[in-house]
């Protein structure tokens, strides 16, 4: 779209690893609210932008979290949680949250187990084929004149005085100004054919796969060891997880294992005990989650563009790492912001003012957020934690202090 000349090369098959193996959710991040405020907020402001461009793509997907004695987190505090997701809410189209009783709650979910239940709050989100959505930015390329081919992996880089000036695929050799290593959880794979590292903590996640519709609404559930899952109900059925587990398999080798099975499995039934034990498949994929210092539970989900002339004294590449496909846009956005810099490019990024279809769009009244204190709290994981507490500790003592008069019904609500 910037003029260009683009040539995309896929191993595989485009959209059939982590991409497919996703949750299948186009999402603002909710959870990363307890730790990462920014991302959050920065992922539902792209959310938006991919709404506004992929919106044929998009259904509105209501999830119901249910709150039960004895949970982490009360009611009181889950309803602050979503309380502070309805500021971004706007940014992506997402409706403010609605607290439920527990006789709405299990009025919407029939066969959710009413012993302990306390209520729930509803959020929004938006569910998309992935595949489907990759092969709409593909189209989209490709009338802008890129040229595109699966089957072709990266034998090795043609490197000539510190500079990649081209790569060998199936024998062929191929040359150009600028490479992007956009592997996902194969960038450091990649990477090490030119003999630089990028390490990564990869984390498997797992879905059991349902080809019924096995509930209304999505379901956010709290895991026996205080992790959630999601039960995602969808046009081709249902998704129960994902696992997040951290693992040294490659890539292309992750499997998903009996213990992954029966972890989804046992807290599934512990909410939905007439769900059908036998599912159809599993799905299972890595995230790229670029290594960071810290606890698991507080890694970063946010992306970074590497620039291997400053990082490693190798012009001619540039790495994208991390991220989610929430915001996979504003990722290559950047990307491509970085490789016109290099190749002296001065059109500016129009992905968020045309349809994948190829239809205008009016700017967004949203400004993207500022990435200076995103980019600072980046590597300070307990600092990033103590920035998103304090909000949510402000927010918490606003809740107590002001009554909450009933919303909608919640039929009505979504027009369901």
């Amino acid at each position: 779209m910037r003029g260009l000349k683009t040539l995309i090369l896929e191993k595989k098959s485009f959209g059939q690893a982590t991409t497919a193996s996703s949750s299948h959710m186009i999402h603002g991040g909710l959870r990363y609210l307890m730790y990462d405020r920014l991302t959050t907020q920065i992922t539902c402001w792209d959310s938006g932008n991919i709404l506004q461009i992929a919106q044929k793509n998009l259904i509105r997907l209501p999830i119901i979290w249910p709150v039960y004695q004895g949970h982490a987190h009360g009611i009181e505090t889950v309803e602050t949680l979503l309380e502070s997701y309805d500021q971004f809410q706007p940014m992506k189209g997402g409706l403010r949250h609605l607290r439920l009783s527990k006789e709405e709650t299990l009025s919407l979910i029939p066969g959710l187990r009413a012993e302990g239940l306390i209520g729930a709050v509803s959020f929004d989100e938006w569910w998309v084929n992935p595949v489907e959505l990759v092969k709409k930015n593909l189209e989209s390329a490709r009338r802008y004149g890129a040229q595109i081919e699966e089957g072709r992996g990266l034998d090795e880089f043609i490197l000539k005085d510190r500079r990649i000036i081209g790569l060998k695929s199936n024998g062929e050799e191929i040359h150009a100004k600028i490479l992007i290593n956009a592997a996902g959880p194969w960038i450091d794979e990649v990477a090490g054919l030119a003999d630089i590292r990028i390490p990564l903590r990869l984390q498997k996640g797992t879905h059991l796969v349902y080809q019924e519709k096995l509930i209304p609404f999505g379901l956010l559930l709290q895991t026996m060891d205080q992790r959630y899952i999601f039960v995602i109900p969808s046009p081709q059925g249902t998704l129960i997880g994902p696992t997040d587990i951290a693992t040294d398999e490659k890539p292309g080798e992750i499997k998903t294992s009996q213990e992954e099975i029966q972890y989804l499995l046992k807290t599934a039934l512990h909410y939905l005990p007439s769900l059908p034990v036998q599912y159809d498949s599993t799905v299972v994929g890595a995230r790229p989650i670029l290594a960071q210092k810290g606890n698991e539970k507080l890694l970063s989900r946010g992306f970074e563009v590497l620039d291997h002339e400053k990082r490693d004294n190798l012009a001619g590449l540039i790495t994208i790492g991390g991220g989610k496909m929430s915001d996979f846009r504003l990722m290559a956005e950047e990307t491509a912001n970085l490789a016109c810099v290099k190749l002296g490019i001065k059109n500016p990024c129009r992905t968020s003012l045309e349809t994948l279809d190829g239809e205008a769009l009016s700017p967004s009244s949203f400004k993207r957020p500022s990435s200076i204190l995103q980019g600072f709290l980046k590597t300070r994981p307990h600092l990033r934690e103590a920035h998103a507490f304090s909000h949510l500790a402000f927010a918490f003592l606003k809740h107590l202090a002001h009554s909450h008069p009933k919303g909608p019904e919640f039929k009505s609500y979504y027009s369901v």
